[in-house]
This record gives structure tokens, C-alpha cells and sequence, in this order.
């Protein structure tokens, strides 16, 4: 069970697209930068190569590591208006899946080849590699207790020294402002005088900080499902709670009025509370396998991530109804689980690395970690132990100081970057997305899509054709720019909408309910 999970995790995560393999290119960088490029072995219809780029910015003539990237070349060479580089967040999202296997629309194909790289200690790119043992030691209890806190700084401690152990010096070097300097050399390597960037969810803290640091390499940026920066740990714990309750009210709210929702015309609060006091019990047993109890945070992960990319409240209503009644599905499901093959003894894991070196989570002790966390249950009263509020957690025991820690961005960019975001974005919140747009001030433009989910590019054509008209042409959208929601999955409005232009991005798997509830199931 555990195990699973965790596979799930250390797969990566994407923005809507489902991702396959692909085994490294044979192409390598030229002592000068340059990138060769070279039919990609999965994909001959895409380039693969690499680029060399120091280890450590600040020692740009000590060791280095090469960094992977394949490109899509453009559809119309003579519409062509330069690369498109590319990152779908995570932190661990592989950029050359992205480019491989992600769709773009035909314009955006047509005017730019895409580009896409796995970010240092992620992929391909000298991943960082963990002991499987010493994730699955990271203590599974909320933190209540000066002793539970006391085993959560050691847990964490430990898995930062295996992984350093285990990844080499890059380890140390995978913040953030060490990615936007290869971004900036992958720019000058594809020939590109300033950088056109998409950066998806946590690829946005890329966009903001390569605008303020190279402002004048500006062409275009879009942050598409934006991070604010500025928050400490108390603010992030806070604002990450306060848009799960939003995404969660949205939940009930879409439920009350659809008759075709299962718990339509019940008091649906009322239903979860009860399952929730349950799950406190142990009395909510796996349908499909009594001797598994259903948690708390098995409901409250299970209905968040299935809103992260879209508002499956029809399908979240039906699982919940069906695990309330103690339906099964049948034997499958849990035999399944049962065969899974075991993951490899070190696996790729650069979520606690970079997450640890980009913000400062921790807590000086557990009364602090308490007061956070009690802030944040006030703001998400129905998402009891939500584990996207306790995330800085794996961080406690980090050994070193954060090298990109929290602070507002600066920006002096003469061209505008363009911010868009879900008004209800259970990951990166709407208020995140208001936060960043406040410090960029008239640096940066914000369109708003009035929907649910994680993620707006490939949603609905208002918000893709201001997109690509901003990438292509540079229009940046009108001040208060907003696009209208698209109808949730499984309404009758959503199949009829389905069979004419905006068909939405495509449909994702249901996470399962019962989950492994001592990781957290989610990246930005």
C-alpha cells in the first residue's frame, strides 16, 4: 500500500498530460555550449540532447553536470519566432516529457520549437536518488508532541544525508536560482537573444525569478498557476489550507445543485463530518478489504486530489457514498494492490531537495509547528491533519540554511510577464496567484479563468488564445482579464461542450480513496 503510493510519487508530476519513458539521448553537449542534437531514441520525430552547465553557479569553472532536453521543432519555419522553453512544476517535474508528450496548440507549434529540460536533480538531469527505507522512515503521526516533532527533525535529517550520500554534489545546488541560470544558458544554447518561458505551477517560481534576475531577457513569460514566494511558514501553511477549504466548499456547493450528484439534496457537510468522525474511530473499513480502516487523511487527500486538476465532484460523491454504504467494487481492486512490484531499493526523489532549498519551512519547536498548523485548521475547518499545510514538516531536519529562502520579488522587467491562475486552484492558490501579481505590480498582468483546477492552459480558448497571442505576439490581455469556467466533468453541459471547441484538457485518472496517508500526495 505504502509502497504504491510512493512509486506514484517519485514518478514525477504532470500537468495534464500522461508521460512516457524515455531512455537517454546519445547526444551530449560541445565544450562550447552548444547543444547536439540528435533524432530522441523513443521519439524520432522530436531532437534529445544535453547541455553542460556548472554544478554550482558561483564556481562556474568547477564540476559540472549535464542537463537533459528534447525539443519539437517548429511547424512553420517561416512563421517561426525562436524556442519556447518549457517546465510543467512538481518540484521533480520532467521538462522533456513535457515537450515530448504534452500537447500544445497548433499555433504555439506552428511559431516556436518547444523546448523542454528536466531541471537539475530531476529526470535525466543527475537525478537526486534516495534510499527507499529512509522516505518510508519519515514518521506517519501529525506532529502533537515534542517527541513527534523530535522524530520528524531526525526522519528528515536522515533522509537529507542519504540523499546526499547517494546524489553527489549536485544535491546541495538545486534551488531555484541555480535552475534559472540554466535556463539561461539553455536560451543562449538554442540561439535566442531573450527567453520565451511557459512555466507551469511550481515552474512559475522559475518564471518570476528569471524575470528578476535577467530583466532585459525578457521576451515573453507566462506563469501559468502561479507560487508566491513571500509567504513564510506560517503564511504558506495558511494560504495552502485556506484554498483547500475553497476548492472543498466549491465541492459541496457544485453538489447541492446538480441532481445527478449522489448526494444531491443531502446535507453533504453533515455526510462528511460523519465520515470523518468515523475514519477518527477506525470504524470506516476499505469496502474491498475490511482489514484496512479508512483515515481521515485518506478522505481529505482523496477529495483534494482528485479536485487538483479538475472538479470531479460526481465521481468524489459516488466513491465517498459508495464507502459510507460499505459497497465493494469487488476483489480487484485490492488484489491489484496486493501485486504491485516492489520499487527499486534507491529511487529518484528531488521533492525534499528542492523544496528545502527554495523555502524556509522550518520550526524552531513544536509549540511554533503547533501554532502554524492550528492557524491553518481555522482557515480549512472541514480538512482535519490536511497534509498540504504540514509539507514544510519534511523539512525540519534539513541540515543546511535554505539557499533560496522566501522574500518578495523585486522585478524591474520592462516587459510585461503574463500570471494566470484558477479563481479555485486547490495547489496554488488564487490567493498566491493575487500575491504575486501584487509584487509585480505593472510588471505583470494577471487573467483570472473563473473555474476549478490546477493549471489554465488547455482549459477553455478565452484563456488559450490570450496565452499563445501573448507568446506569439506579445498582446498582453487586458487589465482584470477573466474567462469564464468551463462546465465540471459529467454534466450534461460538460458532454455538450466536449463536442464543440473547448473540449478541455484531458480527463485524469481517479486517485483512489484509500491512499497512503503518511506522504504528501501532492506537488505544485
Amino acid at each position: 500500500m505504502r509502497r504504491k503510493l510512493i512509486r506514484r510519487l517519485l514518478a514525477g508530476v504532470t500537468v495534464g498530460v500522461v508521460l512516457a519513458p524515455l531512455a537517454p539521448s546519445s547526444a551530449s553537449a560541445s565544450p562550447n555550449g552548444d547543444v547536439q542534437w540528435t533524432p530522441c531514441e523513443q521519439d524520432a520525430s522530436a531532437l534529445c540532447g544535453t547541455l553542460e552547465v556548472p554544478v554550482d553557479w558561483a564556481d562556474p569553472d568547477g564540476p559540472t553536470i549535464e542537463l537533459a532536453l528534447a525539443k519539437r521543432l517548429a511547424t512553420d519555419p517561416a512563421a517561426r519566432r525562436g524556442s519556447l522553453i518549457v517546465n510543467p512544476g512538481g518540484p521533480g517535474g520532467s521538462g522533456v516529457d513535457s515537450a515530448l508528450w504534452a500537447r500544445y496548440g497548433d499555433e504555439l507549434r506552428r511559431h516556436f520549437d518547444i523546448v523542454g529540460f528536466d531541471p537539475r536533480g530531476v529526470g535525466r538531469s543527475s537525478p537526486i536518488m534516495c534510499t527507499l527505507d529512509k522516505i518510508n522512515e519519515l514518521p506517519v503521526e501529525p506532529i502533537k508532541t515534542s517527541s513527534a516533532f523530535a522524530r520528524m527533525v531526525s526522519a528528515s535529517r536522515a533522509l537529507a544525508d542519504d540523499c546526499r550520500a547517494n546524489s553527489g554534489q549536485v544535491f546541495d545546488h538545486v534551488d531555484t536560482l541555480q535552475v534559472i541560470r540554466d535556463i539561461d544558458a539553455i536560451r543562449a544554447a538554442v540561439g535566442d537573444t531573450q527567453l520565451n518561458f511557459l512555466g507551469m505551477s511550481y515552474g512559475t517560481l522559475m518564471a518570476q525569478q528569471y524575470a528578476e534576475m535577467f530583466p532585459t531577457r525578457v521576451r515573453a513569460i507566462v506563469a501559468d498557476s502561479v507560487m508566491d514566494h513571500s509567504r513564510d511558514a506560517r503564511g504558506f501553511a495558511v494560504t495552502q489550507a485556506a484554498t483547500g477549504q475553497d476548492s472543498f466548499d466549491e465541492f459541496v456547493a457544485g453538489c447541492s445543485r446538480l441532481p445527478q450528484c449522489a448526494l444531491y439534496g443531502r446535507n453533504i457537510r453533515q455526510f462528511w463530518q460523519r465520515l470523518l468522525d468515523r475514519a477518527a474511530r477506525g470504524e470506516l473499513p476499505d469496502p474491498d478489504d475490511h482489514s484496512y480502516k479508512i483515515t481521515q487523511r485518506d478522505l481529505v487527500n482523496f477529495v483534494l486530489n482528485n479536485l487538483n486538476y479538475q472538479p470531479y465532484w460526481l465521481e468524489i460523491a459516488a466513491e465517498l457514498d459508495r464507502v459510507d454504504a460499505g459497497r465493494p467494487w469487488g476483489t480487484s481492486a485490492a488484489a491489484t494492490r496486493q501485486s504491485a512490484d516492489e520499487p527499486p531499493t534507491v529511487v529518484p526523489f528531488a521533492y525534499q531537495a528542492v523544496l528545502c532549498q527554495d523555502w524556509n519551512l522550518k520550526t524552531r519547536d513544536v509549540t511554533q509547528w503547533r501554532s502554524i498548523l492550528a492557524d491553518a485548521q481555522r482557515a480549512a475547518p472541514d480538512l482535519p491533519d490536511l497534509p498540504r499545510a504540514a509539507v514544510g514538516a519534511i523539512c525540519l531536519g534539513w541540515p543546511t540554511p535554505a539557499d533560496n529562502p522566501q522574500r518578495r520579488i523585486n522585478p524591474t522587467n520592462e516587459t510585461k510577464l503574463l500570471l494566470t491562475n484558477s479563481l479555485h486552484d486547490p495547489a496554488t492558490g488564487y490567493n498566491w496567484a493575487l500575491g504575486a501579481a501584487d509584487q509585480f505590480g505593472d510588471h505583470a498582468e494577471l487573467l483570472t479563468y473563473e473555474g476549478w483546477g490546477h493549471i489554465v492552459y488547455g482549459r477553455v480558448s478565452c484563456a488559450d488564445d490570450a496565452i499563445e497571442a501573448y507568446l506569439i505576439d506579445q498582446v498582453v490581455p487586458a487589465e482584470g482579464t477573466r474567462c469564464a469556467a468551463a462546465p465540471p466533468p459529467g454534466t450534461t453541459s460538460a458532454r455538450a461542450r466536449a463536442s464543440g471547441q473547448d473540449s478541455g484538457p484531458a480527463a485524469q485518472p481517479l486517485v483512489p480513496l484509500r491512499g497512503d496517508p503518511e506522504l504528501p500526495t501532492w506537488l505544485f
